[in-house]
């Protein structure tokens, strides 16, 4: 199996953090790691503490991992179930939240400028799957990406791999990994889609449906990508956020095409601004007010509201 993996030298500078569960897949990915030639590795692996004593015998695995390849091993666990209680959300929104903080302190700890992931076509095609079910728009339909942008930056190199050619490489090359019991338990939505969805969607088109939407996903961020730069050329051009953070209303913003607005709306909202929370919805609505005689004042999530006045847009804080 060919694997790009970026930077992976043993003169890269700084560190990079491998996520790994003990399972098959990030096993298989520490092997092409150090295979690459990437030495400064840091093993990562956070203990949802959801299976009882299997999740214990996971991190001790890791652990064994990390000495037979003389790799540094930061391991921590959390009371998942309660923190999920407490902030009312599920347990798969509280696993993959602590999860990241847990990847994100350990990066700043280690002066890590890659994160490494182990996801790879198959759960792509379950992200889209499952975007797709919660009223995504082109944006969702990206699904994940190869390697973000960001600092720390995440990186997937597994992302065009199938589960089966990931099987294969850890049975040619002899690996041993986890099973988790817990990847075929119905309760898990993901795992419902994974074994009954698609495989159903496979027997109704006689196919496999899985590399179908991956492909979508790389149509849809190559598209995704082009409005993006769009947005981002206009607002520069036409100096559209002021110092003071509002936006200036001018005729070519105006004019520009629906999918445009929505974009240069949730840069200036979200990525200028940060604020939480914003859906299609929330960006339809904040484009009416482009309108010359439209309303001039909407609410935001958490009390905020967007005004309009003398050609301007701005957000109010909660009083």
């Amino acid at each position: 199996m060919n694997l790009h993996v970026p930077n992976a030298s043993a003169s890269a500078p700084g560190s990079a953090l491998l996520a790994i569960s003990g399972g098959r897949d990030s096993v298989a990915l520490l092997h092409m790691l150090v295979s690459a030639g990437l030495k400064r590795l840091v093993l990562c692996h956070f203990n949802h503490g959801l299976r009882g004593r299997e999740s214990g015998q996971d991190a001790a695995f890791v652990r064994r991992l990390a000495v037979h390849y003389g790799l540094p091993c930061e391991v921590e666990k959390a009371d998942v179930i309660t923190w999920a209680a407490k902030r009312k959300v599920s347990l798969e929104t509280a696993a993959r939240t602590l999860r990241y903080d847990f990847l994100h302190r350990m990066a700043a700890k280690h002066a890590a400028a890659r994160i490494y992931l182990a996801h790879h076509a198959d759960d792509q095609a379950e992200t889209i799957l499952a975007n797709l079910c919660r009223g995504t728009g082109i944006g969702g339909l990206k699904g994940m990406v190869m390697e973000t942008n960001s600092t720390p930056a995440l990186c997937r190199p597994l992302l065009n791999k199938t589960r089966a050619e990931i099987a294969d490489y850890v049975q040619k090359h002899g690996l041993s990994f986890r099973e988790d019991s817990s990847n075929t338990s119905p309760q898990h939505r993901r795992n419902r889609l994974r074994h009954e969805v698609l495989p159903l969607l496979n027997a109704v088109y006689a196919r496999e449906v899985s590399p179908l939407i991956v492909r979508l996903g790389k149509q849809a961020e190559r598209d995704d990508d082009c409005l993006q730069q769009q947005a981002l050329a206009l607002i520069q051009e036409e100096g559209l956020i002021t110092q003071e953070g509002r936006l200036r209303v001018t005729a070519k913003l105006r004019s520009q095409h629906p999918a445009v607005l929505s974009r240069v709306l949730y840069f200036w909202l979200g990525e200028v601004l940060g604020l939480p929370g914003l859906d299609s919805e929330s960006l339809e609505a904040a484009s009416s007010l482009l309108l010359p005689g439209g309303v001039a004042k909407m609410n935001l999530p958490e009390g905020r509201h967007l005004r309009r006045k003398a050609g301007y847009l701005w957000v109010t804080e909660p009083t």
